[in-house]
């Protein structure tokens, strides 16, 4: 019985590292590991009001760190970056000047933006005696790595995703008003968005035939 056991154990295992032998770690697509010293000048949120900008950076900068295990100094709002170099752009004398300042090779910087969408009505109302209008909004984000060598761009990317934040209309001659938790809608769009986009800076696994 007891040699049974064992071989049962023995071809299990068998069979996982032959299964586990079909995948490969693939590096990847961007090694930031190779970029020295890294920093992130805070999102700047275009027409939007509150802590968007600050939430943003942070959700993107986790998402950086969970992929690889790099230092990023946090260098600011772009406004106080700017102003401590007596710029007003990021143009590529300022990019210079910012990488000597700040002892970094390379750093993140972007936007998101946030726009309200009209409200869209249900098309299907005249068949199911219903009536509802979508309030949502659009949110886009861009970031970019800059070089603080020469000013180059060493990898963008960008997201637009929209979110439904309410309803309200009329369903079989009810008023129906419903509203979803913006806050908490927002919060886990980012979430997405953020993971998404630093999809370069994560290792995946390959099927080998």
């Amino acid at each position: 019985m007891k040699a049974r056991h064992v071989a049962f154990v023995l071809i299990v295992a068998a069979a996982v590292s032959g299964c586990a032998s079909h995948y490969i770690l693939v590096p990847p697509a961007v090694d930031l590991t190779q970029m020295g010293n890294i920093g992130i000048v805070t999102l700047k949120a275009a027409e939007a009001k509150g802590d968007l900008d600050a939430v943003a950076s942070q959700d993107f900068l986790e998402e950086v760190t969970a992929a690889q295990r790099v230092p990023v100094v946090e260098l600011g709002p772009s406004d106080t970056v700017l102003a401590g170099l007596g710029k007003t752009a990021f143009d590529r004398e300022t990019i210079l000047a910012l990488g000597q300042k700040h002892n970094i090779d390379a750093f993140f910087a972007g936007e998101i933006g946030l726009t309200k969408v009209k409200p869209k009505l249900d098309l299907a109302a005249p068949l199911s005696r219903t009536l509802l209008a979508h309030t949502a909004m659009n949110m886009t984000v861009k970031v970019r790595l800059v070089s603080t060598k020469n000013g180059a761009t060493l990898w963008t990317n960008s997201a637009t995703r929209q979110i439904t934040t309410g309803a309200v209309g009329i369903e079989y001659g009810i008023p129906v008003f419903a509203v979803r938790d913006k806050d908490a809608a927002l919060n886990q769009l980012l979430r997405q968005v953020m993971y998404q986009m630093t999809w370069d800076f994560r290792p995946t696994q390959q099927r080998v035939k």
